[in-house]
């Protein structure tokens, strides 16, 4: 029999995790035990991390660790988003597939991905977190096959309301772009209340940032857009370059093909010109004085380095690329049939 082409591919390596959690919140520790396993091949090897015990048992590699947690900086108190709780690859192109029970007695606890049958599911992801949290309410809704959650202020939840009917519309220009939506769930949380915009903090996990009374984001509402651009293209594709420019880019481009306010990349672009005529430093390896001169500004408006030099140059770039492309179409449709 003739070999189809997808015959001749080389099988998917993926890493399947089944874990286990119980949150200690008194002591602020998550007891982890799981098992870990390659579909497709039986070679991998896990970052070396001395957190955790290891035991083989046939083709799959037990471990069990006792992790301390605890908030991310920027964000609030009494938020916790856990990213770093299972060993993790070396070669981080592996994809994952994870299913992962925990038991909280925070008033709000949630993981990436959807529940069924009392375990968190996500298939094809490169990362997994815990959100928690006795201080935050929770919102939810749906789209297609994504679930949608927001965490929120309790004196807020209209903003919620907002944020999610954005998520909504987003996700739904995203599948009529793409063909589809690559997760099955969004979680959002509140971010810092200095700082505009927001970011993805894991696979399916977007911080925006907000005060407790703002009936909008601190920036535009269309952030929520922009996050989740970058949360496809960071995520879900995922940038191996050091700078993430790449990324940045392609989820600026798509956010410009989902938005409605164009006008923010002309912004994020002027910024970066801007700086570099006052000749500021423009490059990715920033001094650390620099760097944390620049994040205790009281506004960071005057040169806010992640949007002026990993936005705004992205943003040069991919509005480069896309006038020659505009330019290289223009030229075809010109030529004779």
């Amino acid at each position: 029999m003739q070999s189809t082409s997808n015959d001749n591919k080389p099988e998917a390596q993926v890493l399947f995790y089944w874990i286990d959690v119980v949150v200690i919140k008194e002591s602020k520790t998550l007891e982890v035990s799981g098992t870990v396993q390659c579909l497709g091949t039986t070679s991998f090897k896990m970052f070396p991390d001395n957190r955790f015990s290891y035991k083989t048992e046939g083709q799959k590699l037990l471990f069990s660790a006792s992790i301390p947690y605890q908030k991310i900086d920027f964000m609030p108190e009494g938020l916790f988003v856990i990213q770093d709780f299972y060993p993790k690859p070396i070669n981080d192109d592996f994809i994952c597939d994870f299913s992962v029970g925990f038991t909280s007695s925070f008033q709000v606890s949630l993981a990436t991905g959807v529940l069924k049958d009392g375990r968190y599911i996500e298939r094809k992801v490169r990362s997994f977190a815990l959100v928690f949290s006795n201080v935050f309410d929770l919102l939810e809704d749906q789209v297609a096959d994504t679930q949608l959650r927001c965490l929120h202020y309790k004196e807020n939840p209209d903003l919620a309301h907002t944020i999610l009917d954005h998520a909504k519309q987003d996700i739904e220009n995203a599948i009529h772009l793409f063909g589809f939506f690559p997760y099955r769930a969004l979680i959002f949380v509140p971010g810092s209340v200095k700082w505009s915009g927001g970011c993805p903090l894991a696979t399916g996990v977007i911080g925006l940032h907000y005060r407790p009374l703002d009936t909008e984001l601190l920036g535009n509402n269309s952030i929520i857009t922009h996050e989740i651009c970058h949360e496809y293209w960071g995520e879900y594709v995922k940038d191996r370059e050091p700078t993430g420019f790449l990324s940045l880019g392609l989820g600026l481009s798509t956010d410009y093909a989902l938005n409605e306010n164009r006008s923010l990349h002309e912004i994020d672009l002027d910024m970066y010109k801007a700086a570099c005529k006052q000749g500021r430093r423009t490059a990715i390896d920033i001094p650390q004085v620099e760097y944390d001169s620049l994040m205790s500004l009281e506004s960071l408006s005057e040169y806010d380095y992640n949007t002026a030099v990993l936005h705004g140059k992205s943003a040069v770039i991919m509005s480069l690329i896309r006038e020659r492309m505009e330019l290289c179409l223009s030229f075809l449709l010109c030529l004779p049939c």
